[in-house]
């Protein structure tokens, strides 16, 4: 499972050591071992290996940005393929949450997993051109 680390933790002006860095983030020392692989920089090659700040937190920033999967207004992130989608226009549904936005949920076209995402309401009528979205009919109020 991936998770999100917060390179706010990390003092830039500090040096750290594998260890220090895995009881830091809440990871495994072997974590950062492999962080070090995928390019980490370290200040040598001596022993203990240490780790400045300001290459820590530019790291976990750059890691942060490489996971964004940002959805074009047509497409729809799915979950289980981890990227945005088109979905299947068969199976399109709004459901209103507040009198200002509501969510879309529909099936993808390629996994048939389920996918939603938030829209304002304003925004639904530039939407209904690339996704057929119908809106729910307004109940009538007893009176």
């Amino acid at each position: 499972m991936k998770r999100t680390h917060n390179p706010n933790k990390c003092k830039i002006h500090r040096s750290y050591t594998v260890e220090e860095v895995a009881l830091l983030l809440e990871v495994h020392k072997r974590t950062v071992r492999n962080w070090i692989i995928k390019g980490l920089t370290v200040c040598d090659d001596k022993r203990p290996l240490l780790i400045l700040g300001t290459d820590l937190r530019l790291f976990l920033q750059q890691q942060r940005q490489e996971n964004k999967r940002k959805c074009k207004p047509s497409e729809l992130y799915c979950l289980k393929c981890r990227e945005p989608r088109l979905p299947d226009q068969n199976t399109l549904e709004f459901i209103e949450e507040t009198n200002t936005k509501g969510r879309v949920i529909a099936a993808c076209s390629v996994c048939n997993s389920r996918m939603n995402k938030y829209f304002k309401l304003e925004n639904i009528t530039s939407i209904q051109s690339d996704i057929a979205v119908i809106l729910p009919l307004q109940q009538k109020h007893i009176g």
